[in-house]
């Protein structure tokens, strides 16, 4: 069972600035020929595609019956996860750049600690894995916890929008419109939204942890919805905010939801504003 991390872990401006480029230095991209990388890339996917596992269960994706060879890939499996010491020097495992975390302990026959993605990992995987529509199909089923507004909804949001659910994957890449001046968007509301967004998101920093960040990212997710719903498509669509309007006709939760999201960042601008009024510079 997946338990979400409540320990405090970093926003997501330093996925996009220090994450997602560290572990892409160190374990590339997909097409990479490094042995390492492709076992790394290997853990990624497994763990992307079936959930929480232990290594022992992992190892037996590969090799379902030759006990010996299981073991081996366990121990591989667990060093890469967690990193090894080498005459004193400690080399970091996928474990340090916070794409996997330990979800609990097994019980079962062979016991150990139980691995999934952390909610960066799933982030992650998004960008470098090149997973097929059906693959994050996958993923969306087996990490609806981590991501309820989206993952939890992900069947719906597919019979109401299809493919413009997978606009998910370019958050993976970092695209949080966080800098206004790169912006190539005419619709002067999205980009109050998308900054309110970012702005929110920095000040929860201080208390960020998977639950807040699963809310950040279903935030995101659907303010992109409402107004650019085809990131991935050429070819636009008019009255976008349509898109939006039926989800949440048939979802009065995630209405209610987004609506407040929309009202706090109101108020946000009248104070603001407020604020600017107050300036003088007469005597």
């Amino acid at each position: 069972m997946v338990i979400l991390n409540e320990e405090r872990i970093p926003n997501l401006l330093s996925y996009k600035y220090f994450i997602r480029k560290q572990a892409s230095k160190i374990y590339g991209k997909n097409q990479s020929k490094s042995t390492h990388q492709q076992n790394v890339h290997n853990i990624l996917r497994i763990l992307a595609l079936n959930g929480d596992m232990t290594t022992w269960e992992m190892a037996k994706i590969k090799f379902a019956t030759d006990n010996e060879m299981i073991r081996t890939k366990e121990k591989e499996y667990r060093r890469l996860l967690v990193g090894r010491v080498d005459r004193g020097h400690h080399s970091e495992g996928i474990i340090d750049l916070n794409l996997v975390l330990v979800d609990s302990k097994s019980t079962k026959r062979n016991p150990g600690n139980r691995y999934r993605l952390s909610i960066f990992g799933i982030l992650f995987c998004l960008d470098s894995l090149n997973l097929s529509n059906s693959e994050i199909d996958k993923m969306a089923e087996k990490h609806q916890i981590v991501l309820p507004k989206i993952f939890g909804k992900w069947n719906f949001l597919k019979s109401l929008i299809g493919d413009n659910v997978y606009n998910i994957k370019l958050l993976g890449k970092g695209l949080l419109f966080d800098n206004p001046n790169i912006i190539n968007v005419e619709n002067p509301r999205f980009l109050e939204l998308i900054s309110y967004f970012n702005i929110k998101s920095n000040y929860m920093s201080q208390s960020m942890n998977e639950k807040v960040m699963g809310e950040l990212i279903a935030y995101w997710f659907y303010i992109t919805l409402l107004y650019l719903p085809n990131l991935q498509k050429e070819k636009k669509m008019k009255d976008t905010d349509k898109i939006l309007k039926i989800i949440f006709s048939k979802d009065l939760d995630l209405q209610q939801w987004f609506s407040e999201f929309i009202s706090e960042a109101q108020i946000f601008y009248k104070e603001r504003s407020k604020v600017l009024e107050g300036i003088s510079i007469k005597g």
